[in-house]
């Protein structure tokens, strides 16, 4: 591959180094390790996911969680049995159509969305707060940057890493303000 030439090796390393630890940061320390603090249910990162694609879409069914979170039908029968036992969701028959089932958080399962979120919330504030306001904007237009140019160049397909808001898709959203609301299925 041949590199534009503002882009040498050393840049394109540092970019990838910086990136991945980023992620690793958002994955583990604000991801992964808040649910274990916080989940005594012993719920894993894509369970959590689950629980908030529930929250964000409203008549959902097994069928509409594994597309909404692109993972096959079976994968998501088996997540879904995992937090109904946890008791976290429930399933609802559709009264019209008994084959039909739909999906809805419970209480609890509401509840510890708004700890985890209002959590991690929180956490994300303290590293920000340590940051300089032009290194904070730098940094969300930096990665807003990246997202934009990585659709357009066709690596990044909206539809897969979309967060799937639904009707309360941000407006500020890179991908929200490329496309529009209809990927936010």
């Amino acid at each position: 591959m041949k590199l534009p030439i503002a882009l040498t090796e050393e840049l394109l390393s540092h970019a990838e180094l910086v990136a991945q630890v980023f992620l690793q940061a958002m994955y583990k320390s604000i991801g992964e390790q808040l649910l274990d603090e916080l989940a005594e249910s012993d719920l894993t990162y894509s369970q959590m996911q689950a629980l908030r694609y529930l929250n964000n879409h409203r008549r959902v069914t097994v069928g509409d969680l594994a597309e909404g979170l692109n993972i096959s039908y079976p994968s998501a029968t088996n997540m879904v049995h995992r937090l109904e036992k946890k008791g976290l969701i429930r399933r609802v028959a559709n009264p019209r159509d008994r084959r039909q089932v739909g999906l809805t958080l419970t209480d609890e399962g509401r509840n510890l969305i708004l700890q985890v979120d209002h959590e991690r919330r929180q956490r994300f504030a303290r590293i920000l707060a340590q940051m300089e306001q032009s290194e904070r904007h730098a940094f969300i237009e930096g990665l807003s940057a990246f997202i934009r140019a990585g659709v357009s160049a066709g690596i990044l397909q909206p539809v897969d890493v979309c967060l799937h808001c639904g009707s309360d898709a941000d407006p500020n959203c890179p991908l929200v303000e490329m496309h529009s609301t209809e990927i936010c299925r």
